[in-house]
């Protein structure tokens, strides 16, 4: 069965906007879409927030100030921003998300909760307005209250890549390193960081307090970060709304933080029924659960392979990151992206997990690898046995 879509504002270029409704059938909760600025291509596009409308007010994720936006997918990477980009105001995103609120005929006061899928910047860091307007609780995933409560996380995680750069083999940035990181914006003065009150440990009902509203259920979907949450809306036997964070996106693929995790989460969400309509935090909605993760799953097949070839002779994990067609936007091998190399390291850590990857050399500081002489069939056969089997866990991430 589809779920009723109403626009009630379409986008504008190139900050976002649109507002749309979906409703549940007979009655059920209805979940509001409000797209707030991010940046596209450079970042994940568009952010897009949800308030849910049961018998509690919840809005889930919160976007990210537009002059912060600027600076972490700009400044900070040192790249050119383009002017139409420069010109939007700093306000943008907290007056697309006030223009969401007023349309669903609701203000920032009238939020009983703020569920955050995930300890990424651009779904937390305007949450400390919802709070002091509101006096809402604040529910996320233990694994990723680091993130969340800690106006430094972010930085603290960019740092930590830096000094990783030299082994995988990456160039540093052209700045003065960590302490310089904190010259685009100041984290400890702009109020990032979330107190939580309502940690989530397990799978269940969703809570506000000691009150259960068994029509949201809360699920743990890690892998694109350790605590990444996802809220299904709706009653099992009937049509199902699932809100995913970064956790499923369309049609670009999320980064995984921990690949083995990851494809364990796909597998746990293709066996959730009733799911009508799924709804990402940047990109497009999708109807068909099954077919998306089969897509994602095949993609990540593809990217394992082409790893496992290019280290047919010894690769660092920036020489694979930067082969021609690994990404679809080619990576310029002179500058420093840590998401890049992230991506490629994940998929060698799984490789090097099944045996079909070892460690060949540490050269100069940068660590090199060699694909087995196993057929990729064989090796990828490996792989989904260690996917397959929860008991297995990493003991050594790199």
């Amino acid at each position: 069965m589809s779920i009723p879509c109403t626009q009630l504002k379409p986008n504008s270029y190139p900050g976002g906007g649109r507002v749309r409704r979906f409703e549940l059938p007979h009655g059920g909760a209805r979940v509001t879409q409000i797209t707030t600025f991010c940046p596209d291509g450079i970042g994940p596009g568009a952010a897009h927030l949800y308030l849910i409308e049961d018998e509690a007010l919840i809005l889930v994720d919160t976007g990210i100030p537009t002059d912060l936006a600027k600076a972490m997918f700009y400044a900070m990477r040192i790249q050119a921003m383009p002017p139409e980009i420069a010109a939007l105001p700093s306000d943008l995103s907290e007056r697309q998300r006030a223009d969401g609120l007023a349309l669903a005929g609701r203000r920032l006061e009238d939020i009983d909760l703020l569920a955050i899928t995930h300890g990424h910047m651009d779904h937390y860091s305007m949450g400390r307005s919802v709070v002091e307007a509101s006096g809402a609780r604040v529910m996320a995933h233990l694994l990723d209250t680091p993130m969340i409560c800690n106006p430094w996380g972010f930085l603290s995680m960019i740092a930590s890549r830096r000094h990783r750069a030299e082994a995988v083999g990456m160039p540093r940035p052209p700045d003065g390193g960590p302490k310089d990181l904190g010259r685009h914006f100041d984290p400890g003065s702009l109020g990032l960081s979330l107190e939580i009150n309502q940690v989530v440990y397990e799978d269940g009902p969703l809570f506000i307090g000691d009150a259960c509203y068994d029509g949201i259920e809360v699920i743990h979907i890690p892998g694109h970060s350790p605590g990444s949450l996802g809220l299904l809306v709706g009653r099992p036997g009937s049509p199902r709304i699932l809100i995913c964070g970064d956790v499923l996106l369309y049609p670009i693929t999320p980064h995984p933080d921990d690949l083995l995790v990851y494809l364990r989460t796909l597998d746990r969400l293709e066996a959730i029924e009733d799911v009508a309509l799924v709804l990402p935090a940047h990109g497009r909605i999708f109807h068909d659960l099954d077919k998306r993760v089969g897509q994602i799953k095949k993609h990540h097949r593809s990217r394992l392979k082409m790893t496992f070839d290019a280290c047919r002779e010894p690769r660092s994990v920036w020489d694979v990151a930067t082969l021609k067609g690994y990404f679809d936007v080619e990576v310029v091998p002179d500058r420093f992206n840590p998401m890049a190399a992230n991506e490629a390291l994940v998929h060698m850590e799984l490789l090097q997990m099944a045996g079909g990857l070892s460690r060949e050399d540490i050269r100069a500081g940068v660590h090199y690898f060699r694909s087995s002489d196993d057929p990729f069939d064989q090796v990828y056969g490996r792989v989904l046995d260690v996917v397959g089997d929860p008991v297995i866990e990493p003991i050594m991430r790199y």
